[in-house]
């Protein structure tokens, strides 16, 4: 499916057909938007395949009558798969359109449309100033990253707590999930930087002090985003380490509280055994010879409990 939208004279439009200064904005076409849109333009077989590759790496190049960029941006697969994931957003745009390709729905898109749905209030997109258009989308793509990353940091600390109160594989395994959402996060975001760069070094992109000032804006939220993720990295490795030092910390005062009873039981049964032999043995005949030996067993085990004690090991 695909839909037109066109600013002018401070309103939005939405032709039936592509227009002069218009963004169209295509998301998972089938073969009767593909010919319906032949009419116009023809989107490059290489801009379909990319966006459909998840792994695809965002570029900036030349594609037929096109200048096309590819950036992965963030999204959230619910239930169907936990943690956060990343996958592409195409934009091709030459002197008519801009057209935004995606093989499925997109946070970066969903945004803009908000936007669209509240012009007459903020009017912060034009889609007559393409290159201003393009750099917005960027620069919404890092604050997407953004609100996600503030997502993780809570999931992070929620995690902490737990831990701290009762630790538990499922903390454990919350923090490898949010640790994979972050590698997904700090490779996209590394090869977004490197692409926001190259479209900075375009003359196109800067021919106004509005223009240097947004495409500085779309950098510095580029950059904000890739050091948040390498920080977040730093501290989920420490906490997953802490959590792994607490759980083998727990496991070896048991260990220690478990072998001090076992020794402590061991003495009294080592008295038991000797008695229990079918030999003659000091004070057998003694009517009073089992009260002896039980006072010995439990003087025994009050004195070595009490020795552990104090020397901390129980």
């Amino acid at each position: 499916m695909y839909k037109i939208y066109k600013t002018s004279r401070g309103k939005l439009f939405n032709p039936e057909t592509p227009v002069e200064d218009s963004w169209i904005d295509i998301s998972a076409p089938n073969d009767d938007d593909l010919n319906d849109l032949i009419k116009h333009f023809e989107i490059p077989e290489e801009a379909m395949t990319s966006v459909k590759d998840h792994q695809e790496v965002p570029k900036v190049e030349e594609v037929d009558d096109f200048q096309f960029i590819l950036v992965q941006t963030p999204y959230d697969p619910g239930e169907s798969s936990p943690g956060y994931m990343v996958k592409p957003l195409g934009i091709l745009y030459n002197k008519e359109h801009v057209i935004t390709l995606t093989d499925s729905s997109n946070d970066v898109i969903t945004y803009m449309k908000s936007k669209l749905k509240n012009f007459d209030r903020n009017k912060i997109i034009n889609t007559s100033q393409k290159q201003q258009l393009i750099l917005k989308m960027l620069l919404f793509v890092s604050k997407i990253f953004l609100s996600y990353l503030k997502d993780m940091n809570q999931s992070i600390l929620k995690a902490q707590e737990e831990m701290i109160k009762n630790p538990d594989n499922k903390d454990i395994i919350k923090l490898m999930e949010i640790e994979k959402s972050l590698t997904y996060f700090n490779r996209a975001l590394n090869s977004n930087y490197l692409i926001i760069q190259k479209i900075a070094k375009r003359k196109s992109f800067n021919m106004t002090e509005d223009d240097e000032e947004l495409v500085q804006d779309v950098i510095d939220e580029c950059k904000q985003a890739l050091e948040t993720t390498k920080i977040y990295e730093h501290i989920v490795t420490d906490t997953a380490s802490g959590f792994a030092t607490i759980v083998s910390n727990n496991l070896n005062l048991s260990v220690r509280f478990l072998t001090s009873i076992t020794i402590i039981l061991m003495l009294p049964t080592l008295v038991a055994s000797v008695y229990g032999m079918n030999v003659k043995l000091p004070y057998m005949d003694d009517p009073l010879a089992f009260d002896y030996l039980m006072l010995i067993m439990i003087l025994t085990v009050i004195i070595v409990a009490i020795w552990f004690y104090r020397k901390r090991i129980l």
